[in-house]
């Protein structure tokens, strides 16, 4: 099955640039309360909204708008599929880091 077309406003060079700033966010966010991120990168404002339960951190919305504020539905769709890849890593390298540090205070212990 082929890829589908996607007509976006924002070019890859954009939108990776926008990916790796959210990232950033996220990463430099306490895990448990991670803020809403609402930022103008180049000529477009970026927003994504996270949620955090049960150890997880997922994604509630994101939007990307032009400068007159509209939504550019394409985009946002392509801003939240790749962010929730992100989240997936982001959430599984947390459990990672939480069960080695488990196992070195349990080998620590005996």
């Amino acid at each position: 099955m082929g890829a589908l077309k996607i007509d976006c406003y924002c070019n890859e060079t954009q939108m990776e640039k926008i990916i790796s700033m959210v990232t950033k966010h996220l990463n430099e966010s306490d895990r448990t309360e991670v803020s809403d991120f609402d930022d103008v990168i180049g000529d477009v404002r970026v927003c994504a909204e996270f949620e955090s339960y049960m150890d997880s951190v997922v994604l509630k919305a994101a939007e990307v708008l032009d400068d007159d504020w509209d939504l550019l539905d394409e985009d946002s769709a392509v801003l939240s599929s790749r962010l929730r890849a992100v989240l997936e890593e982001y959430n599984r390298n947390d459990k990672e880091v939480l069960y080695q540090a488990h196992h070195i205070l349990k080998d620590r212990l005996f």
